[in-house]
């Protein structure tokens, strides 16, 4: 199994595109604008996130809604500073005296308008008040941007400067070594993964090293985000790391230069006659790597290749593009996923121009879970739709939506639903999840699934793929047919195996959800 990894994808949702100020995407990098200084004001960060809510969100906003919870947690440090809102006018108050008054906007829906309005008040507020004026600038549009967020819907998010860094590397990939870090209950940093051909791997980093220090610095007493952020850094310069060598019971300094990493979502591993490539998330080397342990199972395991596992189990997600390629390793022609959303650009349907899939008509099946979200989900449900794949485990967490990442002037960042997604059949997993066709934690012996199994799940399935605006109490009730989990049982792999080399069993599983509707062109 894989190491548990401390700092592992923080792609917790699936991202369609990404934009700088002022939103141009991220995929035209080299068109972009250079950065903006990370300390920009809130006036400007909250403009340009009330111009790309408005524009964009899968709802369209009210923004008389936003802008007082807005208000209330930009101040929320201090508790003397109050909005009264009524029909007609916006009234700041400070221990009950009036300070500030403006006219409400005509039109909840003007993000102009609102969004000047609300910065007028902040700025006011701002001016008026010692407590704000002693609180960092990043806390009041942090505390401001996730009161916004929290109105618009659940995966709708902000992220400040560091986390947003972070998240960029996680997605694109940047200068660095190459290794896993976990901070251990006796708060040593010990490296958990060395990634294969990296800086760190070159250099003889081996897994079970703990770092003592970095370039001469200790890293003893400090945050594991100080330690990841001082082995990141531009590629090609220079980094020393000092380890500790239980092997050895020595200190080893290892000298070595960063390298440009993608952090690695894909790792092969062979059972017998069966491939087990675990899927951990959804990065812009995803689909490459995918295709190279597919590469590497085949030269491994020779003709004698009788299945792949795709083990998707609490992977989060990440992008968009990804989720659409992976699924065109397994997919020849036809419909993968279709979005739609208030924006134009949002309606699409993705398919596959893939007349020789990677994977060809090698029998697939995938392991999900709770965990399992987002760019996971689109790859599963295509995959059971399509009738190429069957799908083991538990019912996945339910995120059928699409995000849009928006670069904000402070280089933190929106991230902002815009569509909901749509598997080949029409059916949309939102908050309901892709129900498996062998359901896991109904299952007591694995040694004894067989047909009669896979029938007992049919008629959920049906019902499953059949609904399309599905009431709260109907996907709480379906949720309850194979409820989810967050554990990756061993049982979970030794059912794949067993399925994959009983094709007459493999075979009746894929075909009770595959649906004619998802075998359209």
């Amino acid at each position: 199994m894989l190491p548990r990894a401390a700092l592992s994808l923080v792609a917790a949702c699936l991202v369609v595109s990404c934009a700088t100020a002022p939103d141009v995407p991220e995929r035209q990098a080299e068109n972009r604008p250079p950065s903006v200084a990370a300390d920009a004001g809130f006036d400007r960060v909250m403009l340009q996130a009330y111009r790309a809510i408005g524009d964009r969100h899968l709802y369209e906003p009210n923004f008389r809604n936003l802008s007082v919870e807005a208000y209330r947690g930009f101040v929320s440090s201090d508790p003397s500073l109050v909005l009264e809102a009524s029909d007609r006018t916006l009234v700041v108050k400070r221990d009950g005296k009036e300070i500030l008054v403006r006219p409400v906007p005509a039109d909840t829906a003007d993000a102009r308008a609102w969004g000047t309005t609300l910065v007028e008040l902040m700025s006011g507020s701002l001016d008026a008040s010692p407590a704000l004026q002693k609180t960092d600038r990043q806390a009041l549009i942090r505390q401001a941007m996730t009161a916004t967020t929290k109105q618009l819907d659940r995966n709708s998010r902000y992220a400040d400067p560091d986390e947003a860094r972070d998240n960029r590397f996680q997605r694109d990939g940047g200068g660095g070594i190459g290794i896993t870090v976990e901070r251990t209950d006796e708060k040593k940093i010990l490296i958990r993964a060395v990634q294969e051909g990296s800086p760190a791997d070159r250099a003889g980093v081996k897994v079970g090293d703990q770092i003592l220090a970095i370039d001469s610095e200790s890293m003893m007493d400090r945050p594991l985000s100080d330690v990841v952020a001082k082995l990141r850094g531009p590629v090609g310069a220079a980094v020393t790391m000092t380890v500790l060598r239980p092997s050895q019971g020595a200190e080893i300094s290892v000298p070595m230069r960063r390298g440009r990493i993608v952090p690695t979502t894909v790792v092969y591993e062979r059972r017998g006659d069966v491939a087990l490539i675990h899927l951990t998330g959804f990065n812009t080397a995803t689909t490459e790597n995918l295709r190279a342990a597919l590469d590497k199972a085949r030269a491994d395991i020779g003709k004698d290749l009788t299945g792949v596992i795709i083990d998707m189990r609490s992977n989060r997600g990440g992008l968009l593009d990804q989720a659409q390629s992976v699924s065109e390793v397994f997919i020849g022609d036809g419909t993968i996923f279709s979005t739609n959303g208030r924006h134009p650009d949002s309606r699409r349907t993705y398919r596959s121009s893939n007349g020789r899939p990677n994977a060809g008509q090698l029998p697939i099946v995938v392991l999900m879970n709770g965990g399992s979200a987002s760019a996971a989900e689109i790859v599963a449900a295509a995959l059971q739709d399509r009738g190429r794949a069957v799908v083991i485990g538990t019912t996945s967490y339910g995120k059928g939506t699409v995000q849009t990442v928006v670069r904000l002037a402070n280089e933190g960042e929106l991230i902002l639903t815009w569509s909901r997604l749509q598997a080949p059949s029409g059916y949309t997993w939102n908050e309901l999840g892709v129900l498996p066709n062998i359901c896991t934690s109904k299952v007591g012996d694995a040694s004894k699934v067989g047909t009669a199994t896979v029938d007992s799940n049919h008629a959920s399935l049906m019902r499953w793929h059949a609904l399309r605006n599905p009431t709260q109490q109907e996907v709480a009730d379906l949720r309850k047919i194979c409820p989810p989990g967050d554990a990756a049982p061993e049982a979970d792999v030794d059912l794949a195996v067993r399925l994959l080399r009983d094709r007459a069993l493999y075979a009746h599983a894929v075909q009770s959800a595959t649906y004619q509707a998802a075998a359209r062109p």
